[in-house]
């Protein structure tokens, strides 16, 4: 028999939030996660190689047979595929509870059905990091209070432009409105989403703290690293990488919140069912 399907549009207080984060990815950990795979595990791999190449150039550094032009274009690439595998992660992840929620019979979620919606959603979602990450820094240029504000007001701004299919300032607007009178309660939940998170996705990157510490132990003789280590900081570097799928934890947790301030301000949840009898 099927778990029955959980409901997002409904008031939580902030232990049902994580008890629903934690239900929903359990329950879903299968198709969700062969989503994840198939979407988000090519660019984990991509961002895993050039991040375990810049670290091969960093230990083999040397005045002499390196230049600063090389060892700066690795960082850009690994940077880039960072950046593009956790814009790939927020996709895969709202595009799937947004499935979810419609979705009227018990059948599977299939990768193609989260595909095409994520397909939909590309070019939202990368206007949408730029136009997040500049509000953020003129916030923080101006004063350090306001930028922390906006950052943590704008964590819904993703589920927000999605689920409401709304654009960068419009769905800025509505977050500011939802998070009126529970920033606190926001960032609370977010510090504690994030101390799950990074607690969880630290073991993935033990290996490679360990890898790093015997190649700088190896190498202080000056004579750089070798074929082998240098594939042993690549495979290490991938494993970490891995702990970006912990980032899904917040993600889900932010959507949970994202629909329990939308029942608290508006009751949409509520008019549903009464306008279903």
């Amino acid at each position: 028999m099927n778990p029955k399907k959980i409901e997002f549009q409904q008031y939580r207080d902030f232990g049902q939030i994580l008890s629903a984060t934690f239900e929903f990815l359990r329950e879903n950990f299968k198709p969700l996660g062969k989503a994840l795979i198939f979407l988000v595990g090519p660019f984990i791999l991509l961002s895993g190689i050039f991040g375990g190449l810049y670290q091969t150039e960093i230990f083999s550094f040397t005045p002499t047979n390196t230049s600063l032009s090389q060892f700066g274009l690795s960082f850009g690439i690994y940077v880039l595929f960072s950046f593009l595998t956790v814009m790939m992660l927020i996709n895969t992840i709202y595009s799937y509870i947004t499935i979810y929620i419609k979705k009227e019979d018990e059948s599977a979620i299939e990768v193609d059905d989260v595909w095409n919606e994520v397909k939909k959603n590309i070019l939202k979602i990368i206007l949408l990091s730029i136009g997040y990450t500049i509000t953020s820094i003129l916030a923080f240029v101006l004063l350090i209070i306001p930028g922390i504000y906006v950052s943590v007001a704008l964590m819904i701004l993703y589920i927000v432009a999605i689920h409401e299919d709304k654009g960068f300032f419009d769905a800025m607007s509505r977050c500011f409105y939802l998070i009126k009178n529970k920033w606190w309660f926001t960032f609370g939940l977010l510090f504690v989403l994030g101390l799950i998170q990074g607690f969880m996705g630290f073991l993935f990157q033990i290996p490679q703290y360990i890898a790093m510490f015997f190649v700088a132990f190896n190498s202080f003789d000056g004579s750089g690293i070798n074929s082998t280590t240098e594939i042993i900081l690549i495979v290490t570097t991938i494993i970490s990488s891995l702990n970006l799928l912990f980032y899904s934890i917040s993600f889900v947790g932010i959507a949970f919140h994202y629909f329990s301030l939308v029942e608290q301000k508006e009751a949409k949840g509520l008019l549903n069912k009464i306008e279903s009898i």
